[in-house]
């Protein structure tokens, strides 16, 4: 997709997501063979993400968030297709992580400058409305 347009889907998804949906299903052989266990067995969603503790370490994925965003950009569009690129991520969901990244403890000690940065940033936003 160029650079600049949106999927058509609404939901913001990886692109880990569209390998895995993309990917072929195995079915699985029931006692009544495969076609009975395919319709017995809904699709279940994967594994729930677990909930962070503000007292736990970084994962290296919120380490290269932070690292990633600590990088300054002079052009929106560059870092757009930067975050797709090197984090397979959307923007939408970059933004979304790095905003629940800056009040983690750990993110202030290991990048304190970007985090102070952005905390300031969101700061002057909630005060404009």
């Amino acid at each position: 997709m160029p650079p600049g347009q949106r999927p058509a889907h609404g939901t913001p998804r990886s692109r880990q997501e569209d390998v895995e949906e993309a990917a072929p299903q195995r079915p699985s052989r029931g006692p009544d063979g495969p076609r009975a266990s395919r319709e017995a067995a809904p699709r279940q969603p994967g594994p729930p993400r677990p909930v962070r503790d503000p007292d736990t370490k970084l994962s290296a994925v919120d380490s290269r968030l932070l690292a990633f965003e600590a990088r300054w950009w002079r052009a929106s569009g560059a870092k757009t297709q930067a975050i797709a690129d090197e984090l397979e991520l959307t923007p939408e969901r970059y933004y979304q992580q790095l905003a629940r990244l800056i009040d983690h403890p750990e993110a202030a000690a290991e990048q304190p400058a970007v985090v102070r940065r952005l905390r300031a940033a969101r700061d002057e936003r909630r005060a404009a409305r």
